[in-house]
């Protein structure tokens, strides 16, 4: 059977990549770019296994003579055809050609993670934690986890209201809310939420 690829699982998976890692977008590394991995036996590591070998080891891992094994081990070999099995642990893993911050490694997955925040993000973010807010408000109100609310919230921020409003669907679902509205009326519990200097208070109402 062919082996899948990389490419396969990211293209056909994506969708739950993104969603299990909480990333925004997914996107395959340029091919162009040239990346080599070194493997490097850790001497502290191998010294009790290998002894006196342990410098012959590092000697020619440093010039290359490496070459994969079954279950991410490596074999290092020298001119003489002698070979010493390394298990997965008793070296280390470097990449050449990776001048990136944020950068995650697990076995060949090398990842790249932009962690620049931007106004969707935050955006986004925030309606996030109106979410938690109004359910803990909810638990706080001792419903019951099916019980669907009315939520009314009055605001001086602009910030806030566009993001409630930009959200309204997601809110909605989240919190079980029937009704999401600026208009007064009685309420089971009130509170109000912060984010920098910004202000919004929340009514609920089943």
């Amino acid at each position: 059977m062919k082996p899948i690829s990389l490419a396969y699982i990211l293209n056909k998976y994506s969708d739950t990549i993104k969603e299990e890692v909480n990333v925004k977008e997914l996107h395959a590394r340029d091919p162009s770019h040239t990346i080599e991995k070194i493997y490097k036996p850790n001497g502290a590591k191998i010294s009790p296994k290998f002894g006196k070998d342990t410098w012959l080891i590092i000697k020619y891992g440093k010039m290359g003579n490496i070459k994969p094994a079954d279950s991410n081990a490596i074999i290092v070999y020298d001119d003489n055809d002698n070979e010493w099995l390394l298990e997965n642990g008793d070296y280390d893993v470097a990449f050449t050609g990776v001048e990136w911050d944020n950068v995650a490694v697990d076995n060949d997955i090398l990842v790249k993670l932009n962690l620049e925040i931007t106004p969707e993000l935050e955006a986004e973010w925030v309606a996030r934690e109106i979410s938690r807010f109004l359910n803990q408000l909810r638990k706080e109100a001792a419903y019951d986890i099916s019980d669907k609310i009315h939520v009314y919230y009055i605001t001086q921020s602009e910030y806030l209201a566009k993001i409630i409003t930009q959200f309204e669907s997601f809110l909605m679902q989240e919190a079980l809310i029937v009704s999401l509205h600026t208009q007064e009326k009685k309420w089971d519990i009130h509170d109000t939420f912060s984010y920098n200097d910004n202000t919004v208070t929340f009514a609920l109402l089943r």
